[in-house]
């Protein structure tokens, strides 16, 4: 039953999710749906048979929309314009396609130019029609390449895969692949061009980082800055390994250089065409395979051939045939093919002797890992160094007497591939030492890789015989890939008094680290150090910015509490601000009452004036008569005298409301001098909020004594209004008295026009008395218009204060998006975390993997889950550092510490004689090697 549908891209890592498929469904259960031609059989959708669990190809998502309801939609997708520039160099150095109609022809043959490459319509909107112009969120997973890594641990979670290996890269064969997409970005008008023309796959694109960033739940905004960096981490790794396959010429004294390249080679002063076949390996197997067919044409005819793996059947042709060198066995332990039997070497039985046998670059790989790629090594569980040593003693026990046997292995310093071991001399040395293989059986000779030019039709090498101490430095990988030395190992059986040994001790050689690991070693120790340096100052950083922002949070809590207490004082002062305003209104009405009564004092002191002429008219009539009222007058003068010293006493009253009217108006003064500051304060309250925490309290101390000086106000116009109603009362008082002496001079009428003098001053006394009520009436007009000048600018200050308690908000709103931004610089510094410990390398990581089995296995023992046990320490095999031994003794050491740290002592005898401890010994020292397949 089909799972999974995926749509394979081109140069979306398509070709990389493939091998990782085949780890976890079996090639057997992956149905290619690619061109025809590159498949064993074709079906239509509905014809598919149920042993394929997956569908992986080349094809349109519409292709299986009627097919297959229950099965997973999963597609990568990649930026288009990197795409597009990847697909064409990717097409132009592809092996030689003689067809012009394609347009993979027409770029080989008529070297179209990446300009009209970007106009052809079949790459227009490659993602666009791959997807069918169905929605991104239709599919079950849409991986991004540049996110490669990360989206696949991702969909394992989703799918429950079990672990994989994932190193395995199709890398662009141009050498100059790197220089030559750096002239295609630098050019800027062809860039526009292919943006141009590829609009619905850039918004299928952007669509594809939204739907990431949501399922992460990471910023949006993040994820092309993450993309490009990703790409940029990749092109860098790809141009690093292509740098080591570039022309390299290694200057050393003696050593021949590509110049003097030519079609033949010399071993054992023997001249031989380079083989120019491309199967696999280019380096090696173009020595190897002339050698071989060579020893296999000058054996005896008929002669019982054995091949270790399966390796020159891809090599020959009807030359072969003629020369009589197809008839032998071929065994593989894992190459399933027609005429391969897929046994192990070291099972074949040793009474079936062979006359010849002969093995091409398999024995170094026997009893060994399997490489990244699946491709290489003999997939063991337990590994034995020495297997590839014990394979060839196996070879030298299956010949018949006098019979021979032809072994290529790589060669050089000794070497741990871990999928591999590179021979050295010592190595060597132990097949007669340990293995019993006599020295005179036993022959040497080495080659060695001078130089590799890359070319259109394939690669130039040179290769060079040298002697074995001559070759104790070569490395494999190292200045070229693959082999860069091979011995050429020919056994010649002497006797049939062979006894085969393989239960031997292995010795203590040191093996070294291949090359490419040495280097990606160094690089991730040195990065390694580099990003704990940097995640220190992340760490520091994010200290500081996190004391920061508490403090930061702590004064925008106490801020915000102070300004809405300063807001409630505020509207308080305005209220009583209102108030005051308000009784500042009925003052100025009750001084207006005021003025009018003096008013009509003046208008009644007018009359008294008329009065007065009048009696001086009636005075002067009756002036003969004064001397007759002489003593009248006298008595009439000390009345006068007692109207003078009223008269007095309401003026006293008037200068006193004139100093009341004044202290009024130094209120009013008084009020708009404080509310000035108040204003100030207000402005530089806002200033001070946005600086620091202490100017604010000063602002709060300062409006606090602005509301005492309010309230003192208040009280002062009470006081006053208190003051003014006294004035007003005075007032009344003194035109009652005024009444009683307007009665006062109508009675002593005729006693007046005696006293015409006296009563001339009293008329000045009167006349300045108006004068002093105008002045205050003028006072009263300036109070009033000071009034509405305070009023204006209490509005004026309360407009301010919404104006303020805006920008306050905002400032708030400012602070929030301050914390905002800070949480999300703390989750990118966590997510630079997570991507600096990816860079960990292989062997910390099977360590750590190693140590958490063995404590899981010692925690299911503590349970007495013995089986539970056993599983976890026989998982720990596959990523001990140590040998099979040294691995057992671990365990226990372990064991026992882990006891001792809990308080308990282990009991060693027990756990050594459960039956569950047994059979995982029988297992761990039992364990079978293997052959391995090219």
């Amino acid at each position: 039953m089909v799972e999974l549908i995926v749509v394979h891209v081109p140069k979306t890592a398509g070709a990389t999710f493939q091998f990782i498929l085949n780890q976890v469904y079996g090639g057997e259960h992956i149905y290619y749906d690619y061109l025809e031609g590159s498949r064993p059989k074709v079906y239509q959708p509905a014809e598919i048979p149920s042993e394929f669990r997956v569908i992986h190809g080349h094809f349109p998502i519409s292709k299986y929309d009627n097919f297959f309801p229950d099965a997973k939609r999963i597609i990568w997708l990649r930026h288009p314009v990197h795409l597009l520039v990847s697909l064409y160099f990717y097409w132009l150095h592809l092996p030689l396609v003689n067809n012009n109609h394609t347009i993979v022809g027409k770029i080989q043959t008529s070297r179209m130019g990446i300009d009209e490459f970007a106009d052809q319509p079949e790459v227009r909107n490659i993602l666009y029609r791959h997807t069918c112009g169905k929605k991104l969120s239709d599919f079950y997973f849409v991986g991004l390449q540049e996110f490669f890594q990360e989206d696949l641990s991702e969909l394992k979670i989703m799918l429950g895969w079990a672990n994989f290996r994932n190193s395995y890269e199709n890398l662009n064969p141009n050498p100059k692949y790197h220089e030559d997409i750096q002239k295609v970005f630098a050019d800027q008008k062809l860039i526009d061009k292919l943006v141009e023309n590829n609009q619905q796959d850039l918004a299928l694109y952007e669509e594809a980082l939204i739907l990431r960033a949501n399922r992460r739940k990471e910023p949006i905004l993040r994820q092309p800055l993450m993309a490009e960096w990703n790409r940029y981490q990749y092109q860098l790794r790809q141009f690093t390994q292509l740098l080591k396959q570039t022309n390299f010429n290694v200057e050393k004294t003696g050593e021949a250089s590509m110049k003097e390249w030519k079609k033949t080679f010399l071993f054992k002063k023997q001249e031989f065409y380079y083989n120019r076949i491309r199967f696999n390996n280019p380096t090696e197997r173009a020595v190897e395979i002339p050698i071989a067919f060579n020893f296999l044409a000058g054996l005896q005819k008929p002669a019982n051939v054995l091949e270790v793996g399966n390796v020159l059947s891809h090599y020959e042709n009807h030359l072969s045939e003629t020369l009589g060198i197809t008839s032998r066995r071929i065994v593989d332990k894992l190459e399933v093919e027609v005429g391969v039997d897929n046994e192990d070497l070291m099972d074949l039985p040793s009474d079936k002797k062979y006359d010849a046998i002969v093995s091409i670059s398999t024995v170094g790989q026997i009893g060994q890992k399997g490489n990244a790629s699946g491709g290489y090594g003999d997939q063991e569980e337990n590994r034995d160094l020495e297997a590839p040593l014990k394979a060839i003693a196996k070879i030298y026990d299956l010949l018949a007497p006098d019979g021979k046997a032809l072994i290529t292995v790589p060669f050089g310093k000794l070497i741990d591939g871990e999928w591999y071991i590179q021979f050295s001399k010592e190595y060597l040395y132990l097949l007669g030492k340990k293995y019993g293989i006599p020295k005179e059986a036993v022959s040497v000779n080495c080659l060695k890789l001078i130089d590799r030019e890359t070319t259109d039709r394939g690669f130039n090498v040179l290769w060079e015989e040298l002697d074995a101490l001559e070759l104790s430095y070569v490395e494999y990988g190292s200045p070229f890939s693959q082999a860069n030395a091979i011995a050429v190992i020919e056994l010649s059986k002497l006797s049939s008094d062979f006894h085969l040994k393989l239960n031997v001790e292995p010795s203590p050689l040191l093996y070294n680290m291949p090359y490419e690991t040495r280097t990606e070693f160094e690089q991730n120790k040195a990065l390694l150090q580099q990003t704990q340096s940097e995640l220190a100052e992340f760490q520091l950083q994010l200290q500081l910015s996190q004391s920061e922002v508490e403090q930061s949070q702590a004064l925008q809590h106490q801020t915000q509490s102070e300004l809405e207490q300063s807001k409630l004082q505020l509207h308080q002062t305005q209220s009583e601000l209102e108030q005051s305003k308000l009784q500042l209104h009925q003052t100025q009405s009750e001084l207006e009452q005021s003025q009018a009564i003096q008013y009509l004092i003046q208008s009644e002191l007018e009359q008294s004036k008329a009065i007065q002429y009048q009696t001086q008219s009636e005075l002067e009539q009756s002036q003969s008569l004064l001397y007759q009222t002489q003593s009248e007058l006298e008595q009439s003068q000390s009345l006068l005298y007692q109207t003078q010293s009223e008269l007095e006493q309401s003026q006293s009253l008037l200068y006193q409301t004139q100093s009341e009217l004044e202290q009024s108006q130094s209120l009013l003064y008084q009020i708009q001098s404080e509310l000035e500051p108040s204003q100030s304060l207000l402005y530089q309250t806002q200033s001070e909020l946005e600086q620091s925490q202490a100017i604010q309290q000063q602002t709060q101390n300062e409006l606090e004594q602005s509301q005492l000086q309010l309230h003192q106000t208040q009280s002062e116009l009470e006081q006053s209004q208190l003051q003014l109603h006294q004035t007003q009362n005075e007032l009344e008082q003194s035109k009652l008295q005024l009444h009683q002496t307007q009665n006062e001079l109508e009675q002593s009428k005729l006693q007046l026009h005696q006293t015409q003098s006296e009563l001339e001053q009293s008329q000045a006394i009167q006349h300045q008395t108006q004068s002093e009520l105008e002045q205050s009436q003028a006072i009263q007009h300036q109070t009033q218009i000071e009034l509405e000048q305070s009023q204006a600018l209490q509005h004026k200050t309360q407009s301010e204060l919404a104006q303020f308690q805006l920008e306050l908000r905002q400032t708030q709103s400012e602070l929030a998006q301050s914390h905002l931004q800070l949480h999300q610089t703390q989750s990118e510094v966590e997510r630079l975390k997570f991507l600096q410990a990816r860079v960990r390398e292989t062997e910390v990581k099977s360590q750590m993997q190693y140590k958490d089995l063995l404590w899981e296995g010692w925690y299911a023992y503590c349970k007495g889950d013995r089986a539970g046990m056993a599983n976890f320490l026989k998982e720990s095999l596959k990523c001990t550092p140590f040998s099979t031994t040294e691995t057992v003794l671990d365990w226990l050491e372990n064991f026992a510490r882990f006891s001792s740290e809990k308080g308990d002592i282990l009991d060693t005898n027990t756990l050594v004689n459960s039956a569950e401890w047994k059979e995982l010994m029988r297992r761990s020292i039992n364990g079978k090697t293997g052959l391995t397949i090219h």
